[in-house]
């Protein structure tokens, strides 16, 4: 079944409650009601009710059935690309009950099973992934892509926009192309040296594979450089630095640590450096999986630990309680909602 809007009525923000209340139903009783309109083809009949639980979540959030990979059916809740409601869809699918032969639960959209006989219909145009073709240009931890389909020649380039990102969406899936894919462009005019769009899936694979761990977490990245005012700068990031790797923590704290063990240039001494990596190794731990540091930089004798958290946990007053436990200068706390990861983009290489 294709992708279902949840806007069917306005509801006040969600939480965890609204979340369990649709997993109360869906185990009670829609699972069962969804398999048995399935099996006798009028899978139609179910569409107002689950939109209906949906949107008691969030009016933001869009859902699909689907064949599973190792179940009969999976459920897919998603806010389709809109990176405010990426975190309510992850609390959703970390929710979920554990998956058996009937149900499998996603909260983005799977790539198709053969994305080369896929095709798709969008203003009356059919376009099959197969004819679709990139222009591929790898900058840093991002494949840029400027894709074409014969197609587009009469298509508006907003359509054609909307296109890309749906044939993107069927070559790689959803976090797929908000994980590794940078800047994206649509055109009319071929390629010079085109790459089948079926393709991207081996460059993503390739790029995932050189900058992650064997087991797929992200590495950490050094970096370095210098501010306008000429303080050297050191930083480390994790690779990739992208919301769609934990989009559930959606809330920015940035931790400012000054120290006066500092080198010439402005960078932590021995006794200093020891000292930073207790505070972030306590702040991993104590986080556990309601937040993470994901990068830090140091220039001037202060560092900036990046922390995102759980808005909707006790993690930003965790963060406060050890910021107070610095002894070497005060410490400052900025906190602001941020499920797009904003305040670190500059860090992504």
């Amino acid at each position: 079944m294709g992708l279902f809007d949840g806007r069917t009525a306005a509801t006040p923000p969600p939480d965890g409650e609204r979340i369990d209340q649709f997993w109360r139903w869906w185990t009670a009783t829609g699972a069962t009601a969804v398999v048995r309109a399935l099996d006798a083809g009028r899978p139609l009949e179910m569409v107002d009710e689950i939109s209906s639980h949906v949107a008691a979540i969030s009016p933001d959030l869009a859902w699909e059935l689907g064949p599973g990979d190792t179940s009969r059916h999976q459920l897919i809740v998603t806010p389709g690309g809109d990176p405010t409601a990426r975190a309510t869809a992850r609390r959703w699918v970390l929710r979920a009950p554990e998956p058996d032969q009937t149900w499998a639960y996603r909260d983005s959209r799977q790539p198709a099973s053969d994305p080369g006989s896929a095709a798709l219909e969008i203003a009356g145009e059919r376009l099959d992934v197969a004819s679709a073709v990139a222009a591929v240009a790898i900058r840093g931890a991002a494949v840029d892509l400027g894709v074409h389909h014969p197609a587009y020649a009469r298509l508006d380039e907003q359509t054609q926009q909307v296109a890309t990102f749906l044939l993107l969406d069927t070559v790689l899936g959803e976090a797929t192309v908000e994980t590794w894919v940078g800047a994206v462009t649509a055109s009319a005019l071929r390629p010079l040296d085109p790459v089948p769009l079926v393709k991207i899936q081996s460059v993503v694979r390739d790029l995932a594979a050189s900058l992650c761990d064997e087991d797929g977490a992200p590495r950490w990245a050094l970096l370095s450089g210098e501010s306008p005012d000429g303080h050297a700068v050191m930083a480390s990031a994790e690779v990739p630095l992208r919301a769609a790797v934990a989009p559930h923590l959606d809330t920015y704290v940035g931790l400012f640590l000054p120290f006066t063990d500092q080198t010439a240039a402005g960078l932590p001494g021995p006794s200093a450096l020891t000292a930073l990596r207790d505070l972030e190794d306590r702040v991993t731990s104590s986080l556990g999986i309601d937040g993470k540091p994901v990068a830090h930089q140091t220039s001037a004798g202060v560092r900036v630990l990046h922390v995102y958290v759980d808005g909707t946990t006790a993690g930003v007053d965790t963060v406060r309680r050890l910021a107070k436990q610095w002894t070497a200068g005060r410490a400052d706390v900025h906190v602001q909602l941020d499920p797009g990861w904003a305040s670190v983009a500059h860090l992504r290489g």
